[in-house]
């Protein structure tokens, strides 16, 4: 029980410091970790996937809710496009979560790995040519460009199983939204995408008598609590690492953020 302790200590300090320097929720390293230390300890078969992606949304709560707060502190949320594309999104996980079954997953992953790497790409070649003095432009957008935004990503988030902040982030600023102002925003994004994600999957797994001890639903207390007692704070320090770092130094970073994840989803 201690060591499984200690992992998910670890899971949360890594998970909450990228949630708060980039804006992501951190599912992308909390779904695996989290499947391959239930299997470990053989929690919850045959549902350690379910239980893995359940737990992680309901961490991300927490570690969304803190980095948010810093960010607004920190004036880098546009509230503005956050509520136009919360509104899309929600359009789009629904139709997300219903087409799932009829796509092949194969061709879903590697649809979002080519995605990634482009994206990665342009961000870390993006960096010579950036100014810190960046200018935001999206004021001059049609409104209905974010909620049409907020669709296709809460679209995208439900069939590939990843988090919105990660198309967030690159679609922002495209739009000229400054860097730091993208990953707030796209840090407030993932709260209620987490929120209700978590909803669901406490509803779905309800009085499942496969499920282990301490299950809320999916949701496995244990480990969620455990990990945000480390997510929580590491992403305020994240937060202020981002704040901390250049324009173009946090651009390339979070470009090699990115292809690590396109390269984790290859050998997986």
């Amino acid at each position: 029980m201690i060591f499984e302790f200690i992992i998910f200590l670890l899971i949360g300090a890594v998970a909450g410091l990228l949630a708060g320097m980039f804006g992501v929720g951190g599912g992308a390293l909390i779904v695996p970790s989290l499947i391959f230390t239930l299997n470990y300890f053989n929690i919850g078969d045959p549902w350690v996937n379910h239980i893995a992606i359940a737990t992680s949304l309901a961490t991300i709560i927490g570690t969304s809710l803190s980095s948010s707060y810093i960010h607004n502190k920190n004036k880098n949320i546009q509230w503005n496009i956050l509520k136009k594309m919360v509104l899309g999104c929600m359009i789009g996980t629904l139709s997300g979560s219903y087409i799932t079954p009829y796509i092949p997953g194969f061709w879903l992953k590697w649809i979002f790995i080519v995605f990634l790497i482009y994206v990665s790409s342009k961000f870390i070649l993006q960096t010579n040519k950036v100014s810190n003095n960046q200018i935001d432009k999206n004021l001059s957008l049609n409104n209905s460009i974010f909620v049409f935004a907020g669709i296709l990503i809460g679209l995208f988030a439900a069939l590939v199983g990843v988090g919105g902040g990660i198309l967030v982030v690159p679609f922002l600023q495209r739009c000229g939204v400054d860097i730091r102002k993208a990953i707030g925003t796209s840090a407030a994004f993932t709260v209620p995408v987490a929120i209700g994600g978590s909803i669901g999957y406490i509803v779905a797994g309800w009085n499942n008598p496969q499920l282990p001890n301490y299950c809320l639903g999916f949701i496995y207390l244990p480990a969620a609590l455990v990990i945000m007692l480390t997510s929580i704070p590491m992403a305020k320090v994240g937060v202020q690492l981002a704040q901390k770092l250049s324009i173009k130094k946090l651009i390339k970073f979070f470009g090699i953020f990115l292809l690590l994840l396109a390269t984790k989803l290859i050998i997986s």
